[in-house]
């Protein structure tokens, strides 16, 4: 009881909306807090006018224990009730989940019946900081500290349009590009300025008044409906272009520093079903990567 305490005065950052969630009192969270830090001898805790915030043996603390609890769970579970499904919370870019995860998902939850697979859109920055996931699937350059990165797919990029747009504002070379609608992607990755220095250093790049999308789940049905040319990623548009619906105006491809990457937080103590997960995204990676040098190939 007083870790679970624990990890919902962690995740709250206070004892009062710890109390309501665990219909306590506030005496009593703070009474299984203080009880928890007298037997380990140090603070995991500290306490401020405005709340609480962990300290480091507190976030430490706070890491072991959140796994050592999953693991009890899930074998509480299995024994009690072993039709039971087994839930893994993963954290995915956005972008990712909607091109690249969810397409596949039916295969993996088809081989695994008995897990459940709840994807939350989440990226590194600017989320609730007591927020713990069994993987994630992010956009990065694989050097995060606390974490394994295994890089996946992604860091091919080329330039793409609609045919629609081309046939009003043709690209046959970079300079055309200056007479045509272009996209940028309001987020770190896969940045014109990145394309350019490979593609053509001497050429300016687009206005700073170039209109900007948050993120590839918007970025890309923008230039699918023709309203732009944008820089993307080549694995989350290779349907797209072997059915025509997007074209390489330029026939390039350039490898940046991002790409899309597995996520574990160390140590790794997730478990069999994490595993099991990890296995199938770490070959469906191998397989986008094996379909985007066959396409370019070409």
């Amino acid at each position: 009881m007083t870790l679970r305490i624990f990890l919902v005065a962690a995740r709250t950052l206070n004892f009062s909306r710890s109390a309501e969630a665990l219909h306590l009192t506030q005496s009593a969270v703070s009474k299984h807090i203080g009880a928890l830090e007298a037997r380990l001898g140090v603070a995991l805790f500290k306490r401020l006018p405005n709340g609480l915030r962990l300290t480091h043996a507190g976030a430490v603390y706070h890491e072991r224990i959140s796994a050592a609890l999953r693991l009890l769970d899930e074998a509480d579970a299995l024994v009690t009730d072993p039709g039971k499904r087994v839930a893994l919370n993963i954290a995915v870019s956005p972008s990712f989940a909607q091109f690249c995860l969810i397409p596949g998902l039916p295969e993996f939850i088809d081989s695994h019946p008995g897990v459940q697979v709840n994807v939350r859109p989440r990226l590194l920055q600017g989320r609730d900081p007591g927020e713990r996931f069994d993987a994630e699937l992010q956009l990065h350059t694989g050097h995060v500290t606390g974490m394994s990165a295994h890089y996946l797919c992604g860091r091919e990029m080329t330039l793409v349009a609609a045919p629609r747009l081309l046939a009003r504002h043709p690209v046959r070379r970079v300079e055309d590009l200056d007479d045509a609608p272009l996209l940028k992607r309001a987020q770190r990755g896969y940045s014109w300025d990145e394309w350019r220095g490979q593609v053509a250093p001497l050429w300016p790049g687009p206005a700073a008044t170039a209109p900007g999308y948050e993120g590839f789940s918007m970025l890309l049905p923008a230039v699918l409906n023709g309203l732009g040319l944008a820089v993307v990623p080549v694995c989350m548009v290779l349907d797209a272009l072997r059915r025509g619906a997007l074209v390489r105006p330029l026939g390039e491809v350039v490898e940046g520093r991002y790409g899309y990457y597995l996520m574990q937080p160390r140590p790794n103590v997730g478990g069999v079903y994490v595993d099991a997960f990890c296995e199938w995204i770490t070959a469906r990676g191998v397989a986008f990567n094996d379909d985007v040098r066959a396409y370019l190939a070409q």
